[in-house]
């Protein structure tokens, strides 16, 4: 009984051996099967915390650019900005000096006429008058200088105009009355105001009466000393001409 019995069990481990032994190898490839899958996936785990961390740095790099990007248009903003309002600056001042040049050409040009006509008076009255006569210029008058013997005689304290003078004021009245853009001025010198006054005033008015000179265009003055002399200044209105060139500055156009 107890050799079947040993027999027996003999037998069975026989049988169930080799089951075993191809068990525990297919166990031990699956083991290994699993390890190796384990080994991939810690190194997946370990490559994704490497993929993960550069993209937190590429990020950051990202953010970091964003912000020098939008510093660099706020700049450009603010140098745009600021260049508008300099170029805007800058236009509005080559604006005021366009304003300004034009007016000073004006004012050129208002300067170069009166001097042109002047020149046209001096001429003419150099040829009425002849060359004797005494013409000169003196800030911008055209100034006929005439003894006031001549136009008064020799008696003292005479005012009447005499006749031998009155044709050499007739041809200075042609002249007056040829450029009506011009004033005149009468001018008596000498010792006497209240003379001088009268004589001044006596020569106007033969302008007037008798050679036609408009009298809106006509002022006596006098002048104590500076000689026995009268003078006729043909100028342009002086007065009306400042007024003319205030008006020209005071223009914003």
């Amino acid at each position: 009984m107890r050799t079947f019995t040993t027999i027996l069990v003999l037998l069975i481990l026989t049988i169930t051996s080799p089951l075993s032994a191809q068990s525990k190898k297919d166990l031990k490839e699956e083991v290994a099967t699993l390890n190796e899958k384990l080994k991939v996936l810690r190194q997946t785990e370990a490559d994704l915390t490497v993929a993960q961390n550069k993209i937190k740095s590429l990020e950051f790099q990202v953010t970091q650019l964003e912000e020098t990007n939008q510093g660099l248009l706020d700049n450009m903003n603010n140098f745009l900005s600021t260049s508008t309002q300099q170029s805007n600056s800058i236009s509005r001042t080559l604006e005021a000096l366009r304003k300004k040049e034009k007016q000073i050409k004006g004012i050129r040009d208002s300067f170069s006429a009166n001097d042109s006509i002047a020149l046209l008076v001096l001429t003419d009255l150099k040829k009425t008058l002849g060359e004797s006569a005494q013409i000169g210029v003196e800030k911008g008058a055209i100034i006929v200088k005439m003894e006031n013997t001549f136009l008064f005689g020799a008696k003292e304290g005479n005012s009447a105009v005499e006749a031998s003078s009155k044709d050499f004021l007739n041809r200075i009245s042609a002249t007056v009355n040829k450029y009506p853009a011009l004033n005149v001025s009468i001018q008596s010198a000498g010792g006497d105001w209240g003379i001088n006054a009268l004589r001044a005033s006596s020569v106007a008015k033969l302008l007037q009466e008798e050679f036609e000179v408009t009298p809106t265009r006509l002022e006596v003055t006098t002048k104590a000393g500076g000689g026995n002399v009268t003078y006729v200044f043909l100028h342009p209105d002086f007065n009306a001409f400042y007024l003319d060139v205030r008006e020209e500055l005071k223009n914003p156009n």
